[in-house]
This record gives structure tokens, C-alpha cells and sequence, in this order.
């Protein structure tokens, strides 16, 4: 609080002694003292009204920025979405086509017929297996071949040595 009044009392000393300066100048120093005021204070007054043109410059191009910018982020979040979107519905229909297949009766399913597989057989022959689907029961017939059209399937060529299996 002393530092106030001090600081106080010194500003009062020099604006007395300004004025005192002041009085006892002739009238031409005290216009050119005005003129140079003025001019200083107008020079002052249009730096202000420069730097508040380019404050609103900077905030006009800042916004314009942000704007853009919003708007490239739409365009990209449209984008992603629009491609989220086809691959859900891409990926939906294909899974709903596997469905669609898993619920078919499958055609390669092997089935083994229970007499056959336990009937007895020398070492020597392999064992014959007959392959059926879900949907018909063919079974070998005499001549060893059967009527599905995959030559895999046929019981009678040796896959697998099966007289090793005992």
C-alpha cells in the first residue's frame, strides 16, 4: 500500500510539472505541441482500426478454414459410411447364401453301411464300402461300380490299403 502512494504522489509532481512546462510556453509551441498530440493520437487511433480490420480478416479466414474442413470431414465420413454400408450388405447376402447352402442337403456325405463294415473279409481282399448320399441309397452293385459318377467314389479302387488297418 506505501508503494500505491508513492507511485501516486510522483505522478502528481510530474503532471504538475508538465503543466507548469506547459504554461510557459509562447502560443506557437503550444499549436505545434497540439498538432504533434493530434497527429500522434490519429496515427494511434487508425493502427487500432488497421489491426481490428485484420483481426476480423484472420477470424473471417479461420471460420472459412473450419468450414472447408467440416465439410471434407462429411464428405469423408459419407464415404466410409456408403462403403460400410455396401460391404454389410455385400457381406449379408453372402451370408445368406452360405445359408441357403449349409440348410441343402449336402451330395458327398459318405455313409457306411453297418453289414459291410463288420462283415469278414481275408487279409488278402480289402474292405468294400459302399458310398451313398442322404437323398438316394445306391449301394455297389455286382460288377463293383457304382452309379454316382465320381470315380472316387468307386468302392472298388484301393484309396487305402485297408488290410494293414488289422
Amino acid at each position: 500500500m506505501g508503494k500505491k502512494i508513492v507511485s501516486g504522489l510522483v505522478a502528481g509532481l510530474l503532471g504538475a510539472g508538465l503543466y507548469a512546462a506547459y504554461q510557459k510556453l509562447d502560443e506557437n509551441k503550444k499549436n505545434q505541441l497540439k498538432r504533434n498530440l493530434r497527429e500522434k493520437t490519429d496515427e494511434v487511433r487508425d493502427r487500432a482500426v488497421d489491426y481490428a480490420f485484420y483481426a476480423n480478416d484472420a477470424v473471417s479466414d479461420f471460420k472459412d478454414v473450419i468450414k472447408d474442413e467440416l465439410n471434407n470431414a462429411k464428405g469423408t465420413v459419407k464415404d466410409a459410411s456408403s462403403q460400410f454400408t455396401e460391404k454389410a450388405t455385400t457381406s449379408k447376402s453372402q451370408r445368406g447364401a452360405d445359408d441357403l447352402n449349409e440348410s441343402a442337403p449336402q451330395q458327398d456325405d459318405i455313409v457306411v453301411d453297418a453289414r459291410e463294415a463288420f462283415k469278414s473279409t481275408d487279409s488278402t481282399d480289402s474292405v468294400n464300402q459302399s458310398t451313398t448320399s442322404p437323398d438316394s441309397s445306391t449301394n455297389a452293385d455286382p460288377s463293383g461300380t457304382t452309379s454316382n459318377d465320381d470315380p472316387s467314389l468307386d468302392p472298388t479302387t484301393p484309396d487305402h490299403d485297408h488290410s494293414q488297418d488289422k
